[in-house]
């Protein structure tokens, strides 16, 4: 059984969706912050919301099957790219962005969710895109932008403890088995109240020898998923971008060094379904919220080991999906902008860790987040 069939009853496919288009073709670069959508002709533009969609940004790197659409476009779990074999129900599609304390404008991820109706059974549908500037589905031989030469670290005479120097990055700071039972999304889903009903971890990628390439997500019951409140029979389907490369595109070989690709995360003619970024995509049953209905399905923080970024574990906040157009106005950081420790609140100082806060976005810290009053590092639960 196919490690995202968790209840045992599941319809054979999910759904298909109403073809949604874009308006605008996604050209960021992948460096840390980057955020580019350009329409025909070099015109600015809008995501179209056409059919009932929300507008959703657009990251580099999902290849051209698909996967890169809209929510309400579908993506199957044995699919590769959208597979629009379902009925979203109107007007359920929303899209949140998620910024970092030091940037509220370049998301450093975005979530969608859409209530769709597979085989007359209701569910919520949730997807997690990641930046391709914090983490990506590139490694060995051939990752982009993860920095070049490795970096000194350990102890040094007078300096850092073991362990406080930089870590590597380039080639050997990224590699294939760092995405191996190591990373994972923790989504949070709450009913129409606002009552929290379900806190998971959905694991990204580990070994599983029922999978054609021997590796997959093992959804909520195995490698980092986890259950932390609620019934995982509510959970019908899991996967991830890299799952969905390796099995359902037959790209099962590239277990060492990921296609070729630039840092606009051109598709390798060799694998042209290839999605480049790092996706979680979730399908519960909407049953799990009873009478008051679904609410609602948030995150409180991004995490890969390693990630692109200084910190692996970086809190961000909710917000609207700023209007894109095909100016970069607002630097990557690193390149004049966003980047960690700058004032964060439209300019006002933020406040270092220990100090006083209200809200994520006070602290100067990406890691830290506004817990009880205080500016303070995030820690993810075990």
């Amino acid at each position: 059984m196919r490690s995202f069939v968790l209840t045992g009853w599941f319809c054979g496919g999910l759904l298909s969706l109403a073809v949604v288009g874009s308006a605008c073709t996604g050209l960021t670069t992948g460096l840390a912050g980057g955020s580019v959508v350009s329409g025909e002709d070099g015109e600015d533009c809008v995501p179209s919301d056409e059919g009932g969609s929300a507008p959703a940004p657009s990251f580099p790197g999902s290849g051209t099957w698909g996967a890169g659409d809209p929510i309400t476009a579908d993506l199957d779990p044995m699919s590769c790219g959208a597979s629009r074999r379902g009925i979203p129900v109107d007007g359920t599609a929303q899209v949140d962005c998620y910024y970092t304390n030091s940037d509220q404008t370049t998301p450093m991820a975005f979530v969608e969710r859409v209530v769709e109706i597979a085989e007359s059974v209701e569910l919520v549908h949730v997807r997690l895109t990641l930046n391709p500037a914090f983490v990506d589905n590139t490694y060995g031989a051939t990752a982009v932008g993860w920095g070049g030469d490795a970096q000194p670290g350990g102890p040094q005479p007078g300096g850092p403890k073991p362990g406080d120097g930089p870590k590597p990055k380039g080639h050997g700071g990224h590699t294939f088995k760092d995405l191996v039972g190591s990373d994972k999304a923790q989504f949070q889903m709450t009913d129409g109240r606002g009552e929290l009903v379900l806190d998971f971890f959905v694991d990204y990628l580990s070994a599983a020898e029922a999978m054609p390439s021997g590796y997959g997500s093992l959804g909520v019951l195995g490698g980092e998923g986890k259950m932390l409140l609620g019934d995982p029979g509510a959970i019908v389907a899991a996967t991830t971008s890299l799952d969905r490369d390796l099995n359902a595109c037959g790209y099962g070989a590239y277990v060492v060094d990921s296609p070729e690709t630039d840092e606009e995360y051109t598709p390798n003619p060799e694998t042209p379904g290839w999605d480049y970024r790092v996706v979680y995509d979730v399908w519960v049953s909407a049953s799990a919220f009873g009478a008051a209905g679904f609410g609602d399905a948030t995150i409180s923080y991004v995490h890969a080991s390693p990630s692109k970024y200084p910190s692996d574990t970086i809190t961000v906040t909710p917000g609207p999906c700023l209007p894109t157009t095909c100016e970069d106005e607002d630097p990557p950081a690193g390149d004049g902008g966003g980047d960690p420790g700058e004032d964060a609140g439209g300019g006002e100082a933020c406040k270092e860790s220990g100090g006083e806060c209200t809200e994520n976005a006070d602290c100067c810290s990406d890691s830290d987040g506004c817990l009880s009053g205080v500016c303070q590092s995030f820690e993810i639960p075990q």
